[in-house]
This record gives structure tokens, C-alpha cells and sequence, in this order.
């Protein structure tokens, strides 16, 4: 007897977890985005959402990595996909957005807010610039598939 509720407590949740999931709809697919203004920025995210019943945006990232760790390059990333759609949509957009792994999940985070977002792009001018020097990583290997590496002072 005990199988039998097991069975169907988890076809209950498998309903409820669809359900939950069928309540965003897809707004746009990988729409290139562009501004000039307050900040020059571009960029294509891979999915904008509505929710059901509203018209308030919500921006996802799909990630083919085995790990579902959130690393804080994947939300400045989306949080310039929100900026983008602040300033060339007309509708609201959620301060949140969700990374989608390959196994079907996702993960909802907090993203950052316009300020914090024009205060990167402020440093990365200064960093291009030579005014300041840029943060050090912690991994070498992540300066290896950096598109600045030919002009980063930093020792490999």
C-alpha cells in the first residue's frame, strides 16, 4: 500500500511541477538587443518571459554545465539582459531572472539594479583605458578564453 500513495504523491508533484513551469510564456527568443544610451550595451538573451495573466517581462539563460551553480558572471550577465529590455521594451521587467540547466531545472536569482550595472561599465572604461588596473581572478584559467588577455597586465 505504501508503493501505491508513494506513486501517487509523485505523480502529484510531477503535476504540480509542470504546472508550476506552464505558467511563464515565451515573449521573445534570443531577441538582439541594443542601446546607446544611458550606456552603450548589446546582447541576445536567450529567452524572455511573460507570465501568465501580466505583461512584466523575465529574462532566462539556458547553461550546459553539469554543475547548477550560479556564478556571479551568469547574473551580471542576465542583469545586462534586464537592462537591455529596460530600455527598448515598454512593458515592466522583473528585478529577477532564471538560469534553466540542461536537465529541465532552473534557478530563480536576484539581479542587479540599473546603478550597479552602469558602475561595471564605468569600471571595465577605466580598466580598457589603463586608468585603474583590473581585479585579479583566482582561477589563471579563466583569463584564457578572455577577449582582453592581449592587453591584461596580468601574469599567466
Amino acid at each position: 500500500m505504501s508503493g501505491v500513495f508513494c506513486l501517487l504523491l509523485g505523480g502529484a508533484f510531477y503535476l504540480w511541477y509542470r504546472r508550476r513551469q506552464a505558467r511563464l510564456t515565451v515573449y521573445r527568443l534570443e531577441p538582439y538587443l541594443k542601446i546607446l544610451e544611458p550606456i552603450p550595451l548589446c546582447g541576445a538573451p536567450d529567452v524572455v518571459w511573460r507570465r501568465k495573466g501580466s505583461s512584466t517581462l523575465i529574462v532566462g539563460d539556458y547553461k550546459s554545465r553539469a554543475n547548477h551553480r550560479i556564478y556571479e558572471s551568469d547574473i551580471i550577465q542576465l542583469s545586462v539582459y534586464r537592462f537591455l529590455l529596460l530600455h527598448t521594451q515598454e512593458k515592466a521587467v522583473a528585478d529577477y531572472g532564471y538560469i534553466h540547466f540542461n536537465d529541465g531545472s532552473r534557478r530563480r536569482v536576484k539581479l542587479l539594479r540599473e546603478k550597479q550595472i552602469s558602475k561595471l561599465y564605468e569600471r571595465y572604461r577605466k580598466v580598457l583605458a589603463g586608468n585603474i588596473e583590473p581585479s585579479k581572478v583566482c582561477r589563471n584559467e579563466y583569463c584564457r578564453h578572455c577577449s582582453h588577455r592581449a592587453i591584461c597586465n596580468k601574469k599567466n
